[in-house]
């Protein structure tokens, strides 16, 4: 297993090249600049393994948001939220090449609660079709405290081992087996110490926290009751599971190893069906 570090090197991407960067042969360095060339998103999962707090997520998640974010003004406070709804306005408000983070909002609303909040802002983003350039990173106690199928949804899930420590891991989805299937990408280690600019956007985080806990108690602002969602997890599953099958089948056929009429047979749909979602 590497261990890498996010201030050891620079990435070496055009304008970007002077934020703190993941060494280049980090697997998750490859897949942040393969989305970059794509135009395509990218979603990271970090949650801590032993479901503990204080371990770091937030640092290493503003970090990782630094080191993505592509556009001029860098990543700053207004791509930062506590709230669900906040980050989906984000989602369309912020300019291609953004980095956003949802932040762990339990300090304010119960686990239950918060974690609503995050399957319903990641149903509207791939409600949304996921091409509007963004680099989401979202922060959690722990990964299965998210809807399965939304879990799923992520490119990669950072578990923090220990304090500036934390193991990578790729997802993909088996549409036949129901489930995520994981690659170990190794290590990365931070400091603890966050630059000034990313401890104000910290600072300000905790403030709003604070006055969650204060004034809105179990009530938290910004959060979706579980019973008012339950429509529109079904249908991110729906979308979740065509999202990660048209993969499949793209993948199958460009490599040569099915024809479309196979493939067809294969997930039960005509060969005339599977062709437009080739050519989509």
């Amino acid at each position: 297993m590497s261990t890498d570090s996010l201030d050891d090197h620079a990435d070496g991407l055009d304008d970007h090249a002077e934020a703190p960067a993941l060494p280049e042969d980090c697997p998750l360095a490859k897949l942040y600049r393969k989305r970059v060339a794509q135009g395509r998103d990218l979603t990271i999962l970090v949650s801590d393994w032993n479901l503990e707090r204080g371990s770091g997520k937030t640092t290493l998640a503003m970090r990782l948001a630094e080191y993505m974010d592509r556009t001029e003004e860098g990543f700053t406070k207004h791509k930062a939220t506590l709230s669900a709804q906040e980050l989906t306005e984000a989602y369309t408000r912020e300019s291609p090449r953004s980095a956003l983070l949802l932040d762990e909002g339990q300090a304010a609303a119960s686990n239950r609660r918060a974690m609503s909040g995050v399957n319903e802002a990641l149903r509207q983003i791939v409600g949304m079709g996921r091409v509007e350039q963004k680099y989401l990173i979202l922060t959690a106690p722990g990964v299965h405290q998210i809807d399965s199928d939304i879990r799923a949804m992520a490119d990669v899930w950072v578990f923090v081992r220990e304090l500036g420590e934390a193991q990578i891991f790729r997802v993909k989805y088996n549409p036949f087996e129901n489930h995520e299937l994981t690659s170990d990408w190794g290590t990365i280690r931070w400091p603890g110490e966050l630059p000034g600019d990313l401890e104000q956007v910290y600072d300000e985080l905790t403030a709003e926290k604070r006055r969650r806990l204060r004034g809105k108690g179990e009530d938290g602002e910004g959060y979706v009751e579980a019973s008012e969602v339950d429509d529109q997890i079904r249908q991110a599953k729906k979308a979740a599971r065509q999202e990660k099958r048209d993969e499949l089948l793209n993948s199958l056929y460009e490599n040569g190893e099915m024809t479309q009429q196979e493939l067809g047979e294969m997930v039960g749909l005509s060969r005339s069906r599977v062709a437009d979602i080739l050519s989509e």
